[in-house]
């Protein structure tokens, strides 16, 4: 059980509680509880429950250890939609349902108000409604079969407002196929059928409009008399949009003759023809989803319409199972968020996989380990149910060269599918992609990165090893602790992430831990900083146009290549004179003062791993592909003395606040620090972790 609120609520020895997205028992717990309900609270899919679970929005009931109510929440737009509220008979009239609207209300005060619908033919229902505090607010219709007549009831948190909407609008038509009606209808119980109950999920149910096209018909004709009967009754229940008969024939014609130019040496069947009869039925009437578990269908016909160019209708036309209708209607919602984006400045880019990506993430299946297709559409179909969960990454010729989902539970950042194929880039892809997937957990707030794909290449295996990840029980884990200070407050907070999967305590570390130790041990437990060891921290000015093209900040228009902007090591070059660099070491990077960019300031950090002292041509032979410098700039820095150094960096970190050099002069009023920041000089440990702790200040 996870106690994420800063107080529980108590009353006659019940205490109301998040439900962890890991505990899988009081989870089912949950969903037995709702089965008992299910005339009032209508059918809901199980693994809803555990997708609720995952984001925080279930809370439970608990009496002595034992779930005796839960409500399920939603929180669409600025308010909170109450999906269930259901409290074991024993314990009704008894204030249980009191105490969880009161707990969903307090978490939430910050939003308009709490809703909820309820059908009006339940017994006695506006006594309760009111009971708990709600006010009639307006009426609506159900989702279900009969369409029954409901209730809107209304919590008002008192915020100013000039109105609130009366019903959710229904956001997109759906067209469905015969198999899908006969999921939701006329075969319930078989197990097959459960593949299309997401439909009925209130996230989903209350954003889509289900319709019937009208090339329906066609299929029936294949089932026996009784079942024709039954499928055309219920069909009867849903909107029937058309389009003009023509318009319909003509799509259908172009449909025909693209497969058949795809497909040259198969002749069609009439399944296929019935299918682009749906197809074209559904363009025609102007929907833009049809929805399906035909993999020919799915995988094969639908990917000619894109190209369609000439009919809009046909291009516009989304062909997809239930499950990526979920990550369609997201798509929908937050269209920006899928928008591809250059990664780190590269000539890469990354987009989030949307509802027509399994045909390209399908390549991604692992044959020499033996993953079959199956398996991997199993994997994406659960991804699916988590919008936002899952990216692709491109190069600048459209090619695929990697992919990747992470998904935080209970502080855990899980990756159920990382792979990167065989290409010049796979090390560096691997490696930064690892890299992505801790950054990701720091800004959820997540301890632990998972990584619970079985199917990892040869690539990912190496670079995980490389990038200070941990193979625990055949699962590489990485931590990542977000906490500066002494050897044993870091070492606690080790302990606390490990726990978060099982594990025992870390080593304790003690004060004056030698460098070497140190840096190795910051490296494992990123971003953690250990303030009580010896290893020693330096101040390096550098000018924005090496700063740019070397470290990405300031941006720029310009692609950086591939080493710098996905590599995890650099190079940076100065002179061969004195100075109190010793490595390794952490060094804090001083942006200089320039006309472009502005005043100077602290922009980030990085580990510095060695120092390498040589002549230009031999540095530059060496470590050309690391640095920005080219020979004649390493030839200028090495001056009359004839040599160089190179200094060799490692996980850089970019500070999500600069720190100006006017807040810096105010932070050593009361602290030891250099006034001046020219060449290299040593920084107080103290005086970086406070710069530190100021640069973060906007992650917390």
């Amino acid at each position: 059980m996870s106690h994420t609120a800063v107080m529980s609520t108590k009353s006659a020895n019940v205490v109301i509680e998040v439900v962890a997205g890991t505990d899988a028992a009081t989870i089912e717990r949950a969903v037995e509880l709702g089965n008992t309900a299910k005339k009032t609270l209508g059918l809901f899919p199980r693994e809803a429950y555990f997708e609720y679970a995952a984001k925080h929005c279930l809370l439970g009931a608990m009496r002595d250890g034992e779930l005796v109510g839960y409500a399920l929440f939603r929180l669409p737009r600025n308010e909170v939609t109450l999906v269930h509220l259901c409290v074991d008979k024993p314990f009704r009239e008894k204030g249980v349902a009191q105490l969880l609207v009161d707990e969903v209300s307090r978490r939430h005060r910050a939003r308009l108000g709490v809703r909820a619908k309820c059908r009006d033919s339940y017994a006695d229902i506006q006594r309760v409604w009111r009971g708990l505090g709600f006010k009639h607010l307006g009426r609506a219709r159900g989702r279900g079969e009969d369409k029954a007549p409901m209730t809107v009831w209304w919590l008002d948190h008192e915020h100013a407002n000039l109105f609130t909407p009366v019903d959710e609008p229904t956001e997109l038509a759906v067209a469905i196929d015969v198999n899908i009606l006969m999921d939701l209808h006329t075969r319930k119980d078989h197990p097959q059928a459960e593949r299309s109950q997401v439909l009925l999920a209130p996230d989903v149910a209350d954003r889509i409009e289900m319709v019937v096209p009208h090339g329906l018909e066609r299929d029936l004709d294949r089932h026996s008399a009784e079942s024709r009967s039954r499928l055309a009754d219920v069909a009867a229940r849903y909107r029937r949009p058309s389009g003009p008969p023509k318009r319909a024939e003509e799509l259908h014609e172009v449909l025909l003759d693209a497969v058949r130019t795809a497909e040259p040496d198969r002749a069609l069947t009439p399944q296929d023809k019935g299918d682009l009869w749906h197809l074209a039925e559904t363009a025609g009437a102007g929907i833009q989803v049809f929805l399906t578990w035909d993999e020919r269908l799915r995988s094969q016909m639908a990917p000619l319409l894109p190209r369609l160019v000439a009919f809009p209708e046909l291009m516009a036309l989304r062909v997809i199972d239930p499950h990526h209708l979920v990550v369609h209607l997201d798509e929908l919602a937050h269209s920006v968020a899928y928008q591809p984006r250059t990664l780190a400045g590269s000539s890469f880019s990354t987009e989030l996989a949307n509802a027509q990506s399994e045909a390209v993430l399908l390549t991604f299946l692992d044959r020499r380990g033996g993953e079959t297709k199956q398996e991997l559409k199993s994997r994406l179909n659960a991804l699916a149910r988590a919008p936002r969960s899952h990216s692709i990454v491109r190069a600048s010729d459209g090619t695929t060269v990697g992919c990747y989902a992470s998904i935080v539970d209970d502080h855990v950042l899980k990756a159920p599918l990382l792979r990167v194929p065989d290409h010049p880039d796979a090390d560096t892809m691997a490696r930064y992609l690892l890299w992505t997937l801790r950054l990701e957990a720091r800004s959820h707030g997540a301890h632990v990165v998972r990584i619970e794909d079985p199917y990892l290449s040869p690539a990912i295996e190496r670079a995980a090893s490389h990038e200070s990840y941990q193979r625990v029980n055949d699962t590489w884990h990485s931590w990542v602790v977000e906490a500066a200070g002494t050897g044993a407050q870091v070492s606690s907070a080790v302990s606390a992430a490990q726990a978060q999967v099982g594990l025992g305590p870390a080593a304790l570390l003690p004060p004056r831990l030698a460098p070497e130790s140190a840096a190795q041990y910051e490296r494992t437990w990123w971003p953690a900083k250990i303030t009580d060891s010896d290893l020693p921290h330096f101040a390096v000015a550098i000018q924005p146009r090496w700063s740019a093209e070397l470290l990405g900040e300031p941006q720029t228009l310009t692609h950086r290549p591939t080493t710098l902007a996905l590599g995890r090591e650099h190079v940076y070059y100065r002179g061969n004179h004195p100075s109190v660099l010793k490595a390794p070491g952490r060094v804090l990077w001083y942006l200089t003062q320039d006309a472009t960019t502005g005043g100077g300031r602290f922009i980030g950090t990085s580990l510095l791993d060695a120092i390498d002292i040589g002549a230009p041509l031999e540095l530059h032979e060496q470590f050309a592909h690391y640095g920005v410098f080219t020979l004649a700039d390493i030839d200028g820095a090495a001056g009359q003395r004839g040599s160089a150094q190179a200094l060799r960096v490692s996980y850089t970190e970019l500070f999500p606040r600069h720190i100006r050099w006017s807040e810096y002069l105010d932070l050593i009023q009361s602290m030891d620090g250099p006034k001046r920041i020219q060449g290299p000089v040593r920084m107080p440990t103290a005086t970086f972790a406070a710069i530190y702790d100021m640069a973060n200040t906007t992650k917390r």
